[in-house]
């Protein structure tokens, strides 16, 4: 039954051409995007191609997966935040009355989804920055350390799809469906602006520092790193936390 509702949730996905587009496009630009990053140091940093180090080349590449976690998160609330807006989600509910299997079928089809594009930018961005780095003629960093760093970076998209999901569905409202994932995603920036002792407390447990941990951005003794259990036991609090909120609330409001 669950996955003939993800099925039915794929297929309202998917048939409007317009969907298809911007996923088109949500691939493509991020994987541009990470490129230009990665010619731009000389404005950005100040520095040019040939004084990075081979793995700073192959992450500046790599801002092409948050680039497409952003464009996917934007894609996802407007989804689900036009069938509040419109009260087309009253038609869905009269065919899958259960609100809970209803919920879960759509994170679900979304976090797949975000999960086939986020590999395939992290891929991509992946091949461009060795690329570049065999251009600017310096030695590929060890390739456990490069995998590792690519895998944790496809933890990203649909971790921030997630969160969009529950938010949107917390709130009823695509805006604030946005913003909530965004705030999660610059807390480390909030965070930095507190004092020492609260910072201690603070970043280990943001999503931000479990994904740099499993990518291996994270060094052991560093403020960001938490260990791998503890990376996943971080993401998997911050997803069932928001989860258990959404679908509690959708369950309890009218639509």
């Amino acid at each position: 039954m669950m996955m003939k509702s993800i099925g039915a949730e794929w297929k309202k996905m998917w048939f409007p051409k317009s969907s298809r587009l911007y996923l088109i496009f949500a691939t493509i630009s991020s994987i541009l995007t990470g490129l230009v990053f990665a010619l731009t140091t000389q404005v950005t940093q100040d520095r040019s191609l040939f004084e990075l180090e081979p793995m700073s080349i192959i992450e500046v590449n790599m801002l092409g997966v948050d680039v497409v976690t952003i464009l996917l998160l934007l894609f996802v609330a407007i989804q689900i935040g036009r069938e509040f807006q419109g009260k087309t989600i009253q038609s869905y509910l009269a065919a899958t009355p259960a609100r809970s299997r209803y919920f879960i079928a759509k994170a679900l089809m979304f976090c797949l989804v975000s999960l086939v594009v986020g590999i395939i930018v992290a891929l991509v961005t992946f091949l461009n920055g060795q690329l570049l780095v065999s251009a600017v003629h310096k030695q590929m960093p060890a390739l456990s350390e490069v995998w590792q760093f690519a895998a944790g970076s496809i933890v990203m998209p649909p971790f921030y799809v997630l969160l969009t999901v529950c938010a949107t569905f917390s709130t009823r409202n695509t805006v604030t469906g946005i913003v909530m994932p965004l705030i999660v995603l610059f807390l480390p920036a909030i965070a930095e602006l507190f004092p020492k002792m609260l910072q201690n407390m603070v970043i280990p447990a943001l999503p931000a520092s479990a994904i740099h941990t499993l990518s291996g951005m994270a060094q052991k003794g560093s403020i960001e790193y938490t260990g791998f259990v503890a990376a996943f036991v971080i993401l998997g609090f911050w997803v069932l936390l928001s989860a258990a909120s959404a679908i509690w609330k959708f369950r309890k409001k009218d639509i």
